[in-house]
């Protein structure tokens, strides 16, 4: 689907190496630590160096369409990303200055800072702004790390940022040690519309074992995942049918998807522009500490208690997160609507997850909506797919006998 190959994940095509050929590489580590088929493979951004030759830009355009010349030999899944979410990404001003605000308490004239998925290097120039020694910036994708180099070298800090063209998997401790030992703050912005995405925490946890030094610090340090309880008819609208002009058509209702989990890009709206009313109280699903957690933390299943806070049908879950930093986490930085309702490009790189909602202890050909009453107990399920990049929710009656 346009728009979305950054959030795609491929089971296998060739991307990812033999993990039984001891070459040292990322899925003989995953395969060595026991998590080969329980934490799956990692998200991999579009147009890497991980990814092949795919078709330019020029050759996906039908021939007599006219092409700058700028544009014609770059990898098309670049391109497109690049147009879809990059400019929405460097243009979300309260993010980059929640990096700043974060970088600014850690770095000091010592600091060696590594950070991976560097894209534009904007992040790295941040850092060394602030007066890092060492920058080094790890960008997979061979074109967006030329376009990167040029803007460091724009801004002046070509001979203190370095930009290395690989995965960050790929990337050895010895590589590093040339730019002056080993670094001391892991810097990363490889979060998707949910949390995982972009699998942040296989290449995070990754980067924090092998590449960073003893005692490092990592930006962000930690993240959580929210879900919601949402009623909203507006969504209702676009997602189910009931009747026209007295003719009914309620039974198209029974194609009616309350399994996946969509972005609200994708639906081609921002939830903030939506009349909605939430349910019961927002509530963390999963707590991910990027400066400790390993891979596989999400673990299946959960299980959550909420008590409705008011009568309504629940049409969907809303899913969104916040990641934090600075002392007693003061900084925070967010993707519910009410964080992004005067941020427009935040709304147009991640938005929000949304899963549609049915009864399911009732069976039948079409879906039952789920109508709750205030002060009812309910059981929020989670489950996660193996690698984490997904997540799934169903929603039951009555408190989880787990917690």
């Amino acid at each position: 689907q346009p728009g979305l190959a950054m959030y795609e994940y491929v089971e296998d095509d060739g991307r990812y190496d033999d993990p039984e050929d001891g070459d040292g590489s990322f899925d003989d580590r995953i395969a060595t630590t026991g998590l080969h088929g329980f934490s799956g493979r990692p998200y991999v951004p579009p147009a890497s160096s991980a990814d092949g030759s795919g078709p330019s830009f020029g050759d996906n355009m039908e021939s007599h369409f006219v092409v700058p010349r700028r544009l014609r030999d770059k990898p098309y899944e670049l391109i497109e990303a690049a147009n879809d979410w990059h400019y929405a990404m460097m243009n979300d001003l309260p993010r980059n200055e929640f990096y700043r605000s974060a970088l600014r308490q850690l770095i000091t004239p010592e600091s060696f800072v590594l950070e991976i998925g560097a894209g534009s290097g904007l992040l790295s120039i941040i850092a060394a702004s602030l007066g890092a020694r060492r920058v080094v910036a790890i960008e997979a994708n061979m074109h967006l790390a030329n376009v990167a180099r040029q803007i460091i070298h724009a801004n002046g800090y070509g001979d203190r940022i370095h930009i290395i063209n690989k995965m960050s998997t790929d990337v050895s401790p010895e590589e590093l040690a040339q730019y002056g030992g080993r670094p001391t703050l892991l810097l990363s912005e490889i979060l998707g519309t949910l949390l995982l995405g972009e699998s942040a925490l296989h290449y995070v946890a990754d980067a924090r074992r092998r590449l960073l030094g003893p005692g490092g610090a990592v930006v962000p340090p930690r993240g959580a995942q929210f879900a919601t309880l949402v009623e909203s008819f507006d969504i209702a609208s676009i997602t189910s049918v009931k009747s026209w002009e007295g003719i009914s058509l309620d039974y198209f209702n029974s194609l009616q998807d309350t399994t996946s989990m969509v972005f609200t890009k994708q639906y081609g709206f921002r939830f903030s522009s939506a009349a909605y009313t939430e349910l019961a109280p927002r509530t963390p699903v999963l707590a991910i500490d990027f400066s400790a957690d390993e891979v596989g933390v999400w673990g299946g299943e959960s299980r959550t208690t909420l008590r409705a806070t008011r009568a309504g049908t629940v049409h969907a879950v809303m899913a969104s997160w916040e990641v934090y930093a600075g002392e007693a986490d003061a900084l925070c930085m967010a993707t519910h609507p009410d964080a992004t309702l005067g941020n427009f490009p935040r709304d147009m790189q991640w938005g929000q997850g949304l899963q549609l909602i049915e009864d399911t202890s009732v069976d039948g050909a079409k879906p039952v909506p789920f109508v709750v009453q205030e002060g009812e107990l309910l059981t929020l399920v989670t489950r996660y797919s193996v690698d984490g990049v997904t997540l799934q929710f169903e929603l039951l009656r009555g408190a989880s006998s787990e917690e």
